[in-house]
């Protein structure tokens, strides 16, 4: 069994908590990964909300140097940053960015910044944005719509169609399964999966069911995707270090077998879900 993770905040996490990648209190770990026969994992830099863009750049910086010091240089794995505040609204630090391996961003978090609304906002994108996002296309970085507002969402779309490029949604689950602004309709889904792009499922609770998520309820949002034509398009995106919660069925990556075996039992080709969808998407569409 392998499994390739297209969006985790254990980074942040490490570096709020001062501890390491291979063992740790973490939901997240090489030790808990053993299950696994292969292992590849989208390392996410986390920007803070609640601080100025110009405080995001800074801690993306003390972040790094963690990521430097702490991840094993033989770990097969793909920065990314979650959340434009982190360019300190300067077009110049995302070549910065790319220099440092970062290799998809998502645009925004929360609320507003310099590059344009997210989900809980109407805002699309800025002037800035339009820059941010043709830079990301033209350095080789993916752009990631997880936490866009609809209409950032289809701004994107649009301008990614007139590039032939590919974007994606790292952790966003299935809108018409479970009614989360922060959820993909099925259009959304559909227009990442025209340009060739991936969506990972998240299993973050309050984006997956009302009450309390089983693995069920993540299945769920799977077997909707593919039903949508999305069976090469589906990854994971599980995002098990930084959320409040998790579902109680997966306190951390150990667990994730669980996941595996109830798709099988679904007849659903769970390699595919598990890794094989996101390592074909890495090797056409990303330089590491």
């Amino acid at each position: 069994m392998r499994l390739f993770d297209l969006h985790c905040d254990t980074l942040y996490e490490m570096y709020k908590r001062d501890c390491h990648f291979d063992k740790n209190e973490l939901n997240i770990s090489l030790e808990k990964a053993k299950c696994f026969d292969e292992y590849r994992q989208v390392l996410a830099v986390w920007s803070q909300n609640d601080l100025t863009e110009e405080e995001c750049y800074r801690q993306l910086l003390s972040v790094y140097e963690i990521y430097k010091q702490r991840i094993p240089s033989g770990f097969p794995h793909i920065l990314a940053v979650e959340g434009g505040k982190a360019l300190g609204g300067r077009i110049e630090n995302l070549k910065k960015l790319y220099e440092m391996g970062v290799r998809f961003l998502t645009l925004v978090w929360a609320g507003q910044c310099s590059l344009g609304g997210a989900h809980d906002t109407d805002i699309g994108l800025t002037d800035f944005g339009y820059e941010v996002l043709n830079g990301c296309f033209e350095l080789g970085i993916v752009p990631d719509v997880s936490h866009a507002s609809d209409k950032m969402f289809w701004e994107v779309y649009e301008e990614a169609k007139k590039r032939g490029k590919p974007f994606v949604a790292t952790h966003s689950n299935s809108r018409s399964v479970h009614n989360h602004r922060r959820n993909l309709t099925d259009e959304m889904f559909c227009a990442i999966k025209e340009v060739q792009g991936v969506v990972g499922i998240s299993l973050e609770p309050t984006h997956t069911s009302c009450g309390e998520p089983t693995v069920k309820d993540i299945c769920k949002h799977i077997l909707h995707y593919i039903s949508l034509g999305g069976e090469d398009s589906v990854c994971l995106g599980c995002d098990l270090d930084g959320v409040t919660r998790n579902i109680k069925e997966i306190p951390d990556i150990s667990h994730l077998p669980k996941l595996y075996e109830a798709l099988r039992a679904e007849g659903v080709d769970a390699d595919k879900i598990f890794y094989n969808n996101a390592n074909n998407f890495l090797i056409r569409n990303v330089k590491i």
